[in-house]
């Protein structure tokens, strides 16, 4: 009898359509605006912190729940941004990336067939791990124009079953800020269930128009229930290091740990340093200037993609920003218009179906602003070929 060569599990490693947009750019030469790389400096004293921590031979394993001087400096960190008080050698764990600490919550906290509850649009990295772990998925979608919640529709998705509801906030693909009123009402809805919330806050420093970002792991309803993760890929711009973090309730860091151990051992040392020194060194204007630096960014975007005759979202968080393209690519799909938009202007940008369940009559993309400023403005003119192609 023949047995499959792969688990069925395999069919949740589904690369998103953004890796097909980066090959397809790459290979005419143009401009990235769809993967979610940082193509900005990352702090001199950060990438200084990680060349003396190689050199001077730190470069051996840590604790799986990650380097003492970092989980340290997170816990202040916790403390005095996200209003959390944290023990660093019990509630703070190092992981590979926000990625990574996802991947934890799932093997520690999942059984096949748990509920787990997700907002639409959806960040496709959660999706596939959900799916990994056999989660059933309930999906709360999100209402346009400005991505609120329907409440009556989530209140009908939690019930005794649900294990997780994730939340993802500055919201990537849609820039979506939750306010605290937005987790107290979600705090009634949790209330007399089992269920865990799940908070990816991997764009905390990046909130613009005077929004603040509040970890729900800092209200009282919450905190006994709220798994919360982050990272600096973005926030040093260097995705590439992968050094994220994840916060749980008293109790739990030795079972998250013992996973972490089991799948990956630790993260790479020497940048666990480094970013430490980061977290240590950095003032708290380097952090507002980067808020700063990004708000123009996308206003820059906004006000150039409005010249065209478009009409974006404009995100009250993160680095990314939605438009709709159908009034320059009339009857197409929003796979059709990122193939189509690469092969025209060099642009390349992510369709909807990376993000929706069923993109079907979706026609927006989502735009990474992630760039210098020169970059963007050349992607604002090679967008304007567009328009003058078809006038």
């Amino acid at each position: 009898m023949d047995r499959p060569l792969l688990s069925r599990q395999t069919a949740a490693f589904q690369s998103p359509a953004l890796r097909q947009i980066s090959q397809r750019v790459q290979k005419v030469g143009g401009i990235n605006l769809g993967q979610g790389v940082c193509n900005l400096p990352a702090p001199p004293e950060v990438l200084e912190a990680a060349q003396r921590e190689i050199a001077r031979g730190n470069n051996q394993y840590t604790h799986s729940r990650g380097y003492a001087k970092l989980r340290h400096a997170l816990s202040d960190k916790l403390r005095s941004w996200n209003r959390m008080e944290t023990n660093p050698d019990e509630n703070v764990l190092v992981t590979a990336g926000a990625t990574g600490a996802f991947e934890a919550v799932c093997g520690v906290f999942l059984s096949p067939g748990d509920e787990a509850v997700i907002f639409e649009p959806s960040y496709p990295y959660h999706l596939q791990a959900l799916r990994r772990y056999e989660a059933t998925i309930r999906y709360a979608r999100l209402q346009r124009p400005d991505w609120s919640i329907d409440w009556e529709e989530l209140r009908s998705l939690i019930n005794p079953r649900t294990k997780l509801v994730v939340v993802n906030t500055p919201g990537n693909p849609h820039g979506r800020v939750w306010t605290p009123d937005e987790y107290r009402q979600l705090a009634e809805l949790l209330a007399g269930t089992s269920a865990w919330l799940v908070t990816d806050e991997i764009y905390e420093y990046m909130t613009f128009d005077g929004r603040a970002h509040v970890s729900p792991g800092s209200l009282p309803e919450l905190a006994d229930r709220t798994l919360t993760m982050g990272g600096y890929s973005k926030t040093f711009s260097v995705t590439g290091w992968r050094i994220g973090y994840m916060v749980v309730p008293d109790g739990l860091g030795e079972p998250v740990s013992q996973f972490l151990d089991a799948v990956y051992a630790c993260s790479p040392t020497p940048l666990q340093a480094a970013v430490a020194e980061g977290v240590l060194s950095l003032s708290p204007e380097f952090y507002s200037q980067m808020q700063a630096k990004y708000q123009a960014k996308r206003d820059l975007f906004v006000a150039g993609l409005r010249e065209l005759g478009l009409q974006p979202w404009v995100p009250q968080g993160s680095y990314y920003l939605l438009c709709d393209m159908a009034p320059l690519f009339p009857g197409k799909t929003s796979q059709e218009i990122s193939l189509e938009m690469i092969d025209r202007t060099g642009v390349g940008a992510v369709p909807s179906s990376d993000f929706l369940r069923s993109a079907e009559g979706q026609t927006w993309v989502r735009f990474c602003l992630a760039q210098e400023d020169a970059v963007l403005v050349d992607a604002l003119g090679r967008l304007r070929r567009l328009l003058d192609s078809s006038s």
